[in-house]
């Protein structure tokens, strides 16, 4: 009686995701393709220091500016607010910064990115981008202590081709979309119609 999921459980749903698409638009830079940022928080395991998300932000600049791609930073609860303020001040200007938690920002975000960026905190968050099918990749905080279950989250998902590191090389690729709820979700129905 035990269902092994690939990634977390959610609640998002392919609908939903398009048809929240165009909740941003208005915002953007329409010549432009989109490069969605998404923030988790501090937790037992990483920490969100200035410095760490500099380091991030960096990286992530140089694939702004090398690949011409408009931002989207979306923070998460956990995201603490003077994170949400280093990003305005370091991207502000020409990105977009959604300053408060906001679900359609969300949604809208992961229908119009081409790529999508992930901070290595979040397995749920990671999980909920693969739903796009989209290129998903991970931007890595040092742990502060042993991280093996995110670890092996990682590496399933880079089995799956679902991930790679920022810093990696940017590339455009395919997967099959991870769509675990609704597999899980169909099991469960045909076991307890039996």
């Amino acid at each position: 009686n035990v269902l092994l999921s690939k990634g977390a459980i959610h609640y998002l749903t392919q609908e939903e995701i398009n048809n929240n698409r165009n909740y941003l638009i208005e915002k953007l830079d329409k010549d432009k393709s989109y490069l969605l940022l998404i923030l988790g928080g501090p937790n037992k395991y990483y920490d969100y220091t200035n410095q760490n998300l500099t380091k991030i932000f960096n990286q992530v600049k140089k694939v702004l500016e090398d690949n011409k791609l408009q931002m989207i930073i979306i923070p998460s609860i956990r995201t603490p607010n003077n994170i949400i303020n280093l990003a305005n001040d370091y991207f502000g200007k020409e990105h977009l910064v959604i300053k408060n938690v906001d679900k359609k920002a969300y949604l809208s975000g992961l229908s119009l990115a081409k790529y999508i960026i992930v901070t290595c905190d979040s397995s749920s968050m990671v999980s909920e981008a693969a739903l796009t099918g989209k290129p998903i990749y991970i931007a890595n905080i040092l742990p502060k202590r042993n991280d093996t279950r995110f670890q092996k989250f990682r590496n399933l998902f880079r089995e799956l081709n679902i991930i790679r590191n920022l810093g990696e090389s940017f590339e455009n690729w395919n997967y099959q979309k991870l769509d675990e709820t609704n597999r899980v979700a169909k099991i469960i129905k045909e076991r307890i119609h039996y």
